[in-house]
């Protein structure tokens, strides 16, 4: 199995033991991510890697730095190709599975490449494009970066362009921009392999600017997946 790295905050103990069991329950070994705590954050580091005024909170910049973090150790490590996990992110069932159909078939796309596992804010491949053989398509964002796959290759090209534009926006905001302009595809998995857990309503978003209860968080997930994943696609299949 593919190395794999969890993205982790040791002020949100909650869900340390969630990955863990997500991660044992697949079979999956992992390395924590805990360095950037919000509290770790100097004004040195802060105007290395973020755009002077950025209107991010704090903890919008230590995620990003703990992604920055696990790029620069498959890098060091020079992984061929690694996972990265957030610490909220739930996988499917057959998890493993569905990962090694899934990275046969990448196979297909000249490297540098990155695979988004997971449709964390529901983006979906268009009905008229899904093909009943085929699992990997070629997507138009970022979809969000509750799991990923990517290798040393992809990790220093993202890492290179970080050091080139400070971000003002969320990392995964920023990489609709960077990966395009470095020949990065948005690679999407249909249907996705893994759900972020602060967006479904299961916890409790650490992120967020405006602090939704986690009923909102469920109702207003479960109706956007209802309405792009299912009811778009049908209306569309029908339409046509």
């Amino acid at each position: 199995m593919l190395p794999a790295y969890v993205i982790h905050s040791k002020s949100l103990p909650e869900r340390a033991g969630h990955i863990r069991h997500e991660l044992d329950r697949v079979g999956i070994p992992f390395e924590w991510i805990l360095d950037f705590e919000v509290d770790e954050i100097t004004p040195e580091v802060d105007a290395l890697y973020f755009a002077k005024g950025a209107p991010l909170s704090i903890r919008q910049k230590s995620c990003a730095l703990k992604h920055i973090v696990a790029m620069q150790r498959i890098c060091k490590q020079q992984h061929d190709l690694a996972l990265i996990f957030e610490d909220d992110a739930q996988l499917v069932p057959d998890f493993i599975a569905r990962l090694r159909r899934v990275l046969a078939e990448a196979e297909r796309w000249p490297r540098p490449r990155i695979l988004h596992l997971g449709a964390a804010t529901n983006f979906y491949t268009p009905a008229a494009q899904l093909k009943p053989d085929q699992s990997v398509y070629a997507g138009n964002r970022v979809r969000n970066m509750e799991a990923y796959v990517l290798g040393a290759p992809e990790a220093a090209a993202r890492l290179d362009w970080i050091a080139r534009h400070p971000m003002h926006e969320p990392i995964d905001i920023a990489f609709n921009r960077g990966d395009p302009a470095m020949g990065i595809p948005f690679l999407w998995t249909e249907p996705p392999l893994a759900e972020q857990g602060s967006l479904n309503g299961a916890f409790r978003s650490s992120l967020a600017c405006k602090n939704h209860s986690q009923t909102r968080l469920r109702i207003q997930f479960t109706f956007q997946k209802l309405s792009r994943r299912h009811l778009k696609r049908w209306l569309h299949r029908w339409i046509s």
